[in-house]
């Protein structure tokens, strides 16, 4: 009975690392913030050879400096995420072995 709730459980931890280190690649392969990016740059560029001529327009090119500032931000904090759901993982499915190996 014991050796059989020591599979079970080693198992279970050994299919938890594998998803915690699948979804973390999903996360960092993900470029769903990446075409916001590119749009807000085009954006940016375009404001900007505005602003040349017009003073009304600082306070937009602001904003739009900061709202590019903070999805860089944004894909830097999901890659970090992606980065220790995969450590995690792996870590998960080492002590699942380690498990195995003791039955």
């Amino acid at each position: 009975m014991r050796y059989e709730i020591q599979i079970v459980m080693s198992v279970s931890l050994f299919v938890i690392g594998v998803l915690a280190s699948v979804s973390g690649l999903w996360i960092i392969l993900a470029k769903e913030y990446h075409q916001a990016m590119k749009q807000l740059s085009a954006q940016s560029i375009r404001i900007t050879g505005r602003a040349i001529t017009q003073d009304s327009v600082a306070p937009l090119i602001d904003s739009a400096s900061r709202m590019v500032e903070a999805i860089n931000q944004l894909i830097r904090t999901a890659a970090g995420v992606g980065a220790f759901l995969c450590v995690v993982g792996v870590m998960i499915c080492v002590v699942a072995f380690w498990m195995i190996g003791r039955v």
